[in-house]
C-alpha cells in the first residue's frame, strides 16, 4: 500500500486565507504523487485526496465560548483527532499547522514519522509586548514553543518570518521559506485607467495590526485634491468607530468585497503597513494587478521586490506621507512600478511556483529520514 501524509487542519476548506493556501498544499502534494489524507472541517476533490471530515467536530459544543477559547479548543480537538489516524503503516508524514499540531506531532516522533509545521505567521515570541492581548487563539505559549521543537521541518511564508525564528534560537536548516501565490487568472493591470483621481486602496482585515490608523493620519495631514482612500476588508468592531472618526471625507470604506479583483485594477497604489504579517496574500494581488504596493518589512513581501516602495516606521507618518506624495504627483512613475511589480509577480511568485516549493520541502524530509 502506497503511504500518505497525513495533512491536520481545523479550517473548513472554504477557499479564503489560509483555506486557499491548504487547498494549494494538498493539491500541489497530490499531483506529484504524495498521497494525501487530509483531516479537517472540510473536504476537497481530488485524485490522491482521501477526505476525514469532521462538519461538526466534538469542540462544537463549546461553541458557546468566547472566540479565543473556543478557537483554541479546536485546535486542541483537531491535533488530538490527528492523533487516532496517524499509523506508521499508512503514513510517510505529517502536515499540521501551529496550535494544531502538538499531540499529532508528538505520537508522530514516538512512531518516528516526519513532521512538518505550517507556521501561519512570525515566532510566537515575536515583538510580544504588541501582540500579547491578541494570543489568538488562547493556547499556553509553551504549547507552541514545543510545536517548534518537534518539527522536523518549519514552513514559513517571508524572509522576515523566517528571521524572527532564527531570532529566537531556531536553527536556519529547520526554516524553509515557502512564499504565497496568486491566480493571474483573476488578478491582471489595466493600464489604461485614468490618472485622476488618485486612487489608494487598502485591503486585508483592517485595524491596528494592518496600520491603518497610520495610514489614516498621514491621508488627513496630506489632504490631496483629487484623491480616494479605499479602505477594503472587514473593520473589528472594537476599532471602527475611532477609524471612521480619523477618516476624512476623500476616504471610502468598503467592507468585505468579492470582487476585490476588479477594485484593485482601478487603484493606483496599495499600501499596508502591518507590523506582523506570515506574508500578506493581497500584495501579491495587488502586484499581479499592476498596482504597486508601500509596506512594511514585517508585510511579508521580500526586500528588493521591484515594483515595492517599502517604510522602515510605519509609525513614521511623516515618511508615509511622502511616499504617498511621491506617488501622487508622479503617477507615470508609479504606473511603472506597478509594470515592473506585475511582472516579477508572474515569474516568481505563481502558486504553481509555491506548489513547487512545498513539495520540495516534504522530499527533502523524507530523504534525511531515509538516508
Amino acid at each position: 500500500m502506497t503511504k500518505r501524509v497525513l495533512y491536520v487542519t481545523e479550517c473548513k476548506m472554504n477557499g479564503n486565507g489560509i483555506d486557499l493556501v491548504i487547498d494549494k498544499q494538498v493539491r500541489a502534494l497530490s499531483y506529484a504523487g504524495h498521497p494525501v489524507e487530509l483531516l479537517s472541517r472540510g473536504r476537497l476533490s481530488g485524485d490522491n485526496i482521501t477526505n476525514r471530515t469532521w462538519r461538526i467536530p466534538p469542540s462544537k459544543t463549546l461553541s458557546w465560548m468566547p472566540s479565543k477559547d473556543y478557537y483554541a479548543a479546536n485546535s486542541r480537538c483537531f491535533s488530538w483527532l490527528g492523533t487516532h489516524y496517524i499509523d506508521p503503516r499508512k503514513h510517510k508524514a505529517v502536515i499540521a499547522w501551529t496550535h494544531t499540531a502538538h499531540a499529532v506531532f508528538r505520537k508522530a516522533k514516538q512512531a518516528g514519522i516526519p513532521r512538518i509545521l505550517n507556521a501561519a505567521g512570525p515566532h510566537r515570541l515575536y515583538n510580544t509586548v504588541a501582540l500579547r492581548d491578541l494570543r489568538w487563539p488562547k493556547l499556553p505559549l509553551s504549547t507552541t514553543l514545543e510545536e517548534y521543537e518537534l518539527a522536523d521541518r518549519i514552513l514559513v511564508a517571508s524572509d522576515f518570518a523566517a528571521e524572527t525564528f532564527v531570532a529566537h534560537g531556531i536553527p536556519k536548516a529547520k526554516l524553509r521559506t515557502v512564499y504565497r501565490g496568486v491566480d493571474l487568472q483573476n488578478y491582471y493591470p489595466d493600464y489604461d485607467k485614468p490618472r485622476r483621481p488618485f486612487i489608494v486602496a487598502s485591503c486585508g482585515l483592517l485595524g491596528d495590526r494592518k496600520g491603518t490608523y497610520q495610514l489614516l493620519n498621514a491621508w488627513a495631514t496630506l489632504g490631496l485634491p483629487d484623491a480616494e482612500l479605499w479602505l477594503i476588508g472587514h473593520i473589528p468592531t472594537n476599532e471602527e468607530q475611532e477609524l471612521r472618526a480619523l477618516a476624512p471625507p476623500s476616504v471610502r470604506f468598503f467592507g468585505f468585497r468579492r470582487d476585490l479583483p476588479d477594485l484593485l485594477r482601478k487603484a493606483h497604489l496599495h499600501v499596508l503597513l502591518s507590523r506582523s504579517e506570515g506574508f500578506a496574500k493581497v500584495l501579491l494581488e495587488a502586484s499581479a494587478s499592476g498596482v504597486p504596493n508601500l509596506c512594511t518589512s514585517a508585510s511579508g513581501m521580500p526586500h528588493g521586490t521591484p515594483g515595492t516602495r517599502f517604510i522602515d516606521s510605519r509609525d513614521n507618518v511623516s515618511a508615509i506621507c511622502t511616499q504617498l506624495y511621491e506617488a501622487y504627483c508622479d503617477t507615470e512613475g508609479t504606473g511603472q512600478l506597478g509594470k515592473e511589480a506585475c511582472a516579477f509577480v508572474a515569474e516568481k511568485f505563481t502558486w504553481s511556483a509555491f506548489g513547487d516549493r512545498v513539495v520540495s520541502a516534504l522530499e527533502d524530509v523524507l530523504m534525511e529520514y531515509e538516508n
